[in-house]
């Protein structure tokens, strides 16, 4: 008794350092902001054949505003995609982005299309709201509005909300500046996907694995970008498919250990299908 006494006098004397948890599940990511493949019930099975032969098992699902519109028949289709995907070991997120969303008057439509939604099963609510859409540089109070648009998504969300970003909000905050980091747990986010765009993957590995160590109260996941518009040093475009797979198994054996969650490619559309 003594012993057990004494270690745990020793374990209470050191300092505790917090480190982000392992995730016990790693998943490779694509998103598919068009999904009317995917919605269509003579090109869904090729399609979720082809994300899987792929190496995904998770994506990120847009809907454009023609869809929307029908939301009948959209909803119909949303179904029967969520249970096929989900016999086939993939997860379906939804995925939204319009940065006038980050605006106090713009958050109406976010709140209507949300209540519009309630009821299917997917298995997040992914917004991909890049405060830098809308002008940089970037003011202290639209990151305040960022957080805002992020707390009434979470409150009326039925899904967990997750988001992507730039990788500079989470580094050292400027004297003065809103820590993006800091309100995330509280405003209801706990997954980020940070865009650290580069064809360098050591360079991309050690700024997740430096972020992830800073904010243990988030999971991080990394996001590259497969398309061809950005500079060759900023995107993967022109890799093939078994490239990428090798690389995003390199990516988990370094990362996953450090607490990533996985990698996500932007986007679907220009993702190599050989």
């Amino acid at each position: 008794m003594r012993s057990i006494l004494l270690a745990l006098a020793l374990l209470a004397a050191q300092p505790m350092t917090l480190q982000a948890k392992p995730p016990s599940n790693w998943s490779q990511a694509s998103y598919v902001w068009d999904s009317e493949a995917l919605l269509d019930p003579g090109h869904r099975a090729a399609e979720l054949a082809a994300l899987r032969k792929a190496g995904m098992d998770k994506i990120y699902l847009g809907l454009k505003a023609a869809q929307i519109k029908d939301l009948g028949t959209t909803r119909q289709r949303l179904e029967q995609l969520l249970e096929q995907a989900s016999g086939e070991g993939v997860q379906v997120s939804l995925l939204l982005g319009d940065p006038e969303w980050i605006k106090p008057e713009g958050r109406d439509q976010l709140s209507d299309l949300l209540g519009k939604l309630k009821g299917l099963p997917f298995v997040s609510l992914h917004l991909d709201l890049e405060v830098e859409q809308l002008g940089v540089p970037v003011p202290d109070q639209r990151l305040k509005d960022w957080l805002d648009t992020l707390r009434l998504a979470s409150r009326e969300s039925p899904w967990p909300v997750e988001i992507s970003s730039h990788p500079r909000w989470f580094v050292d905050a400027k004297p003065g500046q809103t820590c993006v980091p800091c309100g995330l747990p509280e405003a209801g986010v706990r997954q980020v996907s940070l865009m650290i765009y580069t064809r360098n993957p050591k360079n991309s590995a050690q700024r997740a694995e430096q972020i992830a160590k800073r904010w243990p109260d988030l999971q991080f996941r990394l996001a590259q970008s497969t398309e061809p518009q950005l500079d060759a040093t900023e995107s993967w475009s022109g890799a093939s498919t078994e490239q990428l797979q090798r690389q995003s198994s390199a990516w988990r054996e370094q990362l996953q250990p450090q607490g990533i969650a996985g990698i996500d490619w932007q986007a679907w559309r220009d993702f190599p299908k050989r």
